[in-house]
């Protein structure tokens, strides 16, 4: 395209349609350009524009809702002052890997992501292409693979964690309204099969659809948000300020009170995770080298400031009582607490349950295209199989079908246990932090001994090195913490299985890489047009 295409009809923007026009042209080939660049064929549709893929990951991450379904441990690990601490904390610290997340996605913006971004610098969808982009051309591919295996594995046990999740509060939902409701582990997996089946539809027949249904999911968000907070603070018996912010104890029985306070911070980053997810829909989103690193930072900052003020509401509403819950969730405790009937909990139960299955349903979106990424690249057991685009419905259909089964057969293994869900949960921590460090790492390594790094439209600018470093540190720290089992008494209930699971899914990727995995694998900086990258 022409630059003097955007200078109007008579050489002037004459009107605010022709302005539209001309500036969808340029964000339409600034697209272009970057897959270009990247080597990759746009094979999906663009649907998504900055206020749906904002939405999308607003609904992703839903830290407000998990604030009140999932942190439960955090609260019996720190108590309400321990727990409301960690968690700004950590929203603090975590900020400088969502920002450097962002200037990465706005470098290779496409399905693949950190693992991509090792090799040199040519895709998205997740860490994985990140990580192929600035890595030493000697480690790149290995480097890449790994990445990539971390980061599918990581976003497949967040669909997961969500689905699973939403199976256990529907059935508690059930169990409140039936007091003589037998309870069973496999109605769990039953109604996780249901969402699960509902959220593949949502995700193939309805994918054309998905990001308009963003903006109307997020609108509920809001009101179910207002709806919780107005409820709980209006309603709800209340502790004191001295009681909710002064109660600090070491709920687990670590060493020292400051230690299990620390621990507490598993629950929190559960809590604040999955900004990132944008950058999986980079290539279905339009002007993504722009609109991206916006979705990622902008559904952080919202997530995580809603989050805080239901925290803060929520331990107002909480008390050890709660925790005795037969439901299993000392939110419906509360929720009864609050409004004195079961039709009130379960009108507000209900709302957390459609948010969570959304949730997860935009996890799994996020997950199948990291799948069809890697598998774009030659990743993965059937590569071109996983990675093949419907000419139909412009998804990659086997790599969402990847993801529902992944959710099916996981959900079997925790068949309504705490210790396996928590397992999951750790897992997914693992994995993607340990993206994050190879991604981030690799990042520092070129910024400080290879050529300059790409151009970008969005950039950390002089900053860069610095909250890159800064991000680096607090990653290996907070990895020190997602390993550890939840007591100091390691039993096989309190024993944390995610490093055990996630070593174990390490070893056989290692191996079919060997095996002849290495063959197939190019790996996304091969695709890379050069622009002066590393000297070969």
């Amino acid at each position: 395209m022409e630059l003097d295409e955007f200078h109007g009809k008579n050489g002037v923007l004459d009107d605010v349609s022709e302005v539209h026009d001309v500036k969808k042209q340029y964000n339409d080939m600034m697209d272009r350009i970057d897959m270009d660049r990247l080597g990759k064929k746009q094979e999906l549709k663009r649907n998504f524009r900055l206020i749906s893929i904002f939405s999308f990951m607003c609904v992703a991450m839903s830290t407000w809702v998990f604030v009140i379904n999932a942190s439960t441990s955090g609260l019996a690990a720190g108590g309400t002052g321990g727990f409301i601490a960690v968690y700004i904390a950590s929203s603090f610290v975590y900020f400088p890997i969502v920002l450097s997340l962002a200037e990465m996605s706005s470098i290779a913006p496409t399905a693949g992501g950190q693992a991509s971004l090792i090799m040199q610098y040519a895709e998205i969808a997740a860490n994985y292409h990140w990580t192929s982009e600035f890595a030493h051309p000697r480690v790149q591919k290995f480097t890449s693979y790994i990445a990539g295996w971390l980061l599918t594995l990581s976003w497949l046990c967040g669909v997961t964690s969500g689905l699973f999740l939403t199976g256990q509060m529907a059935q508690a939902a059930i169990l409140i309204t039936h007091e003589n409701f037998n309870a069973q582990p496999y109605q769990i997996w039953c109604l996780v099969l249901a969402f699960a089946t509902l959220a593949l539809f949502l995700n193939t027949i309805g994918a054309k659809h998905l990001a308009l249904l963003e903006v109307f999911v997020a609108a509920f968000f809001v009101l179910g948000y207002a709806a919780n907070v107005i409820v709980l603070w209006v309603m709800s018996p209340k502790n004191t300020a001295k009681e909710v912010f002064g109660t600090f104890t070491n709920g687990n029985g670590w060493s020292s009170t400051g230690f299990g306070i620390l621990t507490a911070q598993t629950a929190a980053l559960y809590l604040i995770i999955g900004s990132d997810g944008a950058a999986h829909m980079a290539e279905e989103t339009q002007d993504a080298s722009v609109n991206v690193p916006r979705g990622i930072i902008g559904s952080y900052l919202i997530g995580t400031l809603s989050g805080l003020l239901m925290i803060i509401t929520f331990c107002f509403c909480f008390t050890e009582d709660a925790l005795e819950s037969p439901t299993g969730f000392p939110f419906m405790y509360i929720y009864q607490n609050a409004t004195g009937s079961v039709g009130g909990t379960i009108a507000l139960t209900a709302i957390l349950i459609v948010l969570t299955f959304f949730s997860a349903t935009n996890f799994m979106a996020s997950a199948s295209r990291q799948t069809y990424a890697f598998a774009r690249d030659g990743g993965v057991p059937f590569s071109k199989q996983v990675a093949k685009v419907s000419d139909k419905l412009n998804v990659p259909i086997l790599a969402v079908v990847i993801a529902w089964a992944f959710v099916v057969l996981l959900s079997l293994i925790a068949l309504g246990s705490y210790v396996a869900f928590y397992a999951i949960i750790s897992l997914q921590l693992i994995a993607l932090f340990f993206t994050y460090e190879v991604a981030i790492g690799t990042l520092i390594y070129r910024r400080l001994r290879g050529p300059p790094l790409p151009e970008r439209r969005w950039s950390l600018g002089g900053a860069g090195l610095i909250i890159n470093i800064f991000a680096f540190v607090y990653g290996l720290f907070a990895l020190a913490f997602i390993v550890l089992p939840s007591t100091p008494t390691v039993t096989a209930e309190t024993m944390n299985w995610g490093p055990v699971m996630f070593a174990g899914i390490m070893i056989l990727s290692i191996i079919y890489y060997f095996a002849g995995g290495h063959k197939t694998y190019l790996g996304p900086v091969k695709l890379v047009k050069s622009e002066g990258g590393w000297s070969r």
